[in-house]
């Protein structure tokens, strides 16, 4: 009788032991947490009419890393330049699509527990030439901006098109790129002053007189425009 006794307290601290040791490791190996988030790729450039596949890449609190398969929410800052389509477009998943709709650049947003990582997308086009005008323009001065802007245009098989929110103009002079002329994008002359839409030329005062070579380039293609630049 007391032989048997021992063994059902013997059994039932034994349970105890087990359920203790479960509950123990069940708060010891606690789930991972996503601490980054890498959209690839990390500058994707689609073309207008094509499609493009779009991942999340996950680092966690373990040290461990994967692509995402689920549960991450996709969109796009200018769906009328890039669009995510798809069952991401209304829904979390994995990988998402990315539709170019038109000549442009847009922000692409990729979410998970709380995490973030943003991408710039450019679509762009097929072109069979580009071109440039004016073809030559001056600085009066080192640290002056030029008085008109540059427009790149990009000759495709349905026409010509203005591409230069989206081209590249580069400033180089003996061969070599200047790093005290930048050339972007406006909408107006940044000086105030009379001017449309273009691209605009500015010294920083660090570069020498003479004269320049302006380089556009575009996405997609191999093809460049050139025009010069005179600083006085």
């Amino acid at each position: 009788m007391f032989t048997g006794r021992k063994l059902a307290l013997t059994l039932a601290f034994t349970v105890l032991i087990a359920l203790a040791t479960g509950v123990s490791c069940k708060g010891f190996f606690v789930q991972p947490t996503l601490t980054s988030l890498t959209i690839n790729p990390t500058t994707p450039n689609v073309q207008v009419d094509t499609t493009l596949a779009l991942q999340a890449f996950g680092v966690y609190s373990d040290g461990t890393s994967a692509y995402l398969t689920s549960n991450v929410s996709w969109s796009s800052s200018d769906p009328t330049v890039a669009a995510i389509t798809g069952n991401c477009a209304t829904a979390a998943c994995g990988a998402a699509t990315l539709s170019g709709v038109a000549v442009g650049t847009a922000t692409i947003t990729a979410g998970s527990q709380s995490v973030t990582s943003t991408a710039t997308a450019t679509t762009y086009i097929t072109v069979s030439s580009l071109t440039i005008a004016p073809t030559t323009q001056s600085l009066a001065t080192l640290d002056g901006t030029t008085a008109d802007p540059f427009v790149v245009t990009a000759v495709t098989a349905s026409g010509s098109i203005d591409i230069s929110n989206v081209a590249v103009l580069t400033a180089y002079q003996n061969g070599a790129a200047s790093a005290g002329i930048l050339c972007s994008y406006n909408t107006s002359n940044p000086t105030g002053a009379t001017g449309g839409p273009g691209i605009y030329c500015t010294g920083d005062d660090s570069e020498a007189t003479g004269t320049y070579q302006l380089i556009a380039t575009y996405t997609g293609t191999t093809l460049t425009a050139t025009a010069t630049l005179n600083v006085q």
